[in-house]
């Protein structure tokens, strides 16, 4: 027999349901659908096993076709096979319900339990979920921070607590795949997986990013009309006249074929652009107006658009990213310095011009 379903109870609309001072430390963000559910004194749910609570919240804030539902009836009596079930929707993961009694006795964000239930249905990840004793919402974010390839035992457990370190981490990883090809991300995932300690892990994703071959120039995007290249030191010079900047400083990286500068005069804004090449390809180092004024939002965003489709890469360089990687986890070397990542613009790196 199926665990019987039936509509919820619905509270008059405006009245907020009492809590206990027991419920509001343990129930924390969902102490509100919790009582709801748990009238005053919440005996029942506090009585409940820790990964039953835990079932209780997700079903009550984060699955809408469960508010209809005996949810209290599904969490205090249901089999753990069917509460699972619920949780996911249809036939859970094994383990599910195991894992859900080692979040700690705290209740979680309705992110935080989307991000865990999303990560243990992966088969790399679950896996190392699995094997957590214990798991926490922020090591979680960490972990969703890595590609999926990324997300396997020998990994997760040598990274270190810096989300800027993991970040760069996971950057590393997709470079490495523009330098070495796509074909190469399940060898070089197993790769990082068998490192010894953070540092050698983090030493080889600094490898990756090497140039496979020394010496090799890449020829110049091919980039729309409104993108007029500087071929020339006369050109250039005109150009950082007219802009007054020091473009003027990098006519050695033009001459050998490691920069580019163009001007774009689409739009009611002027912008000159410099564009890097790397061991992965070539990148947006700068846009920048007259007087080194800032780009608009829309501008840049625009600018970033086109470059994108002729196949250059928005960030830093994979050098600088390379030297920053040993820093985060070398207790001689560090700590690394990542600078501001707050907003879309502190991610796009522009101002690296030097590499």
């Amino acid at each position: 027999m199926g665990m019987p379903m039936t509509l919820m109870h619905v509270r008059p609309k405006g009245r907020a349901a009492v809590q206990t001072p027991l419920l509001g430390f343990l129930a924390g963000p969902q102490a509100g659908i919790i009582a709801e559910a748990w009238p005053a004194p919440h005996s029942g749910f506090l009585t409940l096993p820790t990964a039953r609570r835990h079932a209780a919240a997700i079903l009550l804030a984060s699955r809408a076709d469960c508010r209809r539902l005996d949810v209290v009836h599904a969490v205090e009596r249901g089999r753990d096979r069917d509460v699972a079930r619920l949780l996911v929707g249809g036939e859970a993961p094994g383990g599910l319900m195991k894992a859900l009694g080692r979040l700690g006795e705290v209740l979680w964000e309705t992110g935080d339990y989307d991000r865990f239930l999303s990560l243990f249905a992966e088969d790399d990840a679950g896996r190392v979920l699995r094997h957590m004793q214990v798991i926490a919402a922020d090591r979680l974010e960490l972990i969703g921070t890595l590609p999926a390839a990324l997300r396997q035992a020998g990994i997760v457990g040598r990274m270190p607590s810096s989300t800027a370190a993991v970040e760069d981490l996971a950057e590393a990883f997709r470079l490495a795949l523009r330098i070495h090809g796509t074909g190469e991300a399940a060898a070089i995932a197993q790769r990082w997986n068998r490192a010894g300690d953070a540092l050698a892990l983090f030493d080889m994703a600094a490898e990756a990013l090497q140039p496979v071959q020394f010496g090799q120039i890449l020829p110049a995007p091919r980039l729309p009309d409104v993108f007029v290249p500087v071929r020339d030191r006369k050109a250039l010079i005109s150009v950082a006249l007219e802009f007054r900047n020091c473009l003027r400083d990098f006519t050695g990286d033009l001459a050998a074929g490691r920069m580019a500068v163009l001007t774009v005069r689409d739009g009611s804004e002027l912008v000159a652009v410099a564009l890097r090449q790397d061991p992965a390809g070539w990148r947006l180092a700068e846009a920048k107006g007259r007087q080194n004024a800032d780009v608009s939002d829309e501008a840049l965003r625009r600018l970033i658009a086109m470059l994108e489709l002729a196949g250059v890469r928005i960030g830093e360089s994979t050098w600088a990213l390379a030297r920053r990687l040993h820093d985060h986890v070398c207790q001689r070397c560090g700590p690394a310095y990542t600078g501001l990542r707050e907003t879309w613009r502190d991610r796009l790196m522009l101002g690296t011009l030097w590499d």
